[in-house]
């Protein structure tokens, strides 16, 4: 191992993942703990963003996550129901 550059593309190549950056493993990480339910104030610490707007860069809330967010008003979960199918496009007039 030469560098620590030359060991991540190695491992990711051997792992089928080229082109995964070791930094996409902190957005990762930022936005499962944000969809966990984890206090904004808790990522920042753990992350080092001294901004809310930084914390916003970094988490990538999935849209899965923000259905079952609306969907817990009701005590249901999205991922329990059967899929929708896509409404039909309608036309502009």
């Amino acid at each position: 191992m030469k560098t620590w550059r030359t060991a991540w593309r190695n491992l990711t190549r051997k792992a089928n993942l080229k082109g995964l950056r070791f930094h996409d493993l902190r957005h990762h990480c930022i936005t499962k703990l944000a969809e966990a339910g984890v206090p904004d104030q808790t990522l920042m610490s753990i992350a080092g963003h001294v901004s809310r707007q930084m914390l916003e860069h970094y988490s990538h809330i999935r849209m899965e996550a923000k259905r079952d967010a609306v969907a817990s008003l009701e005590g249901r979960k999205v991922a329990d129901e059967p899929a929708r199918e896509a409404a039909p496009a309608r036309e502009v007039s």
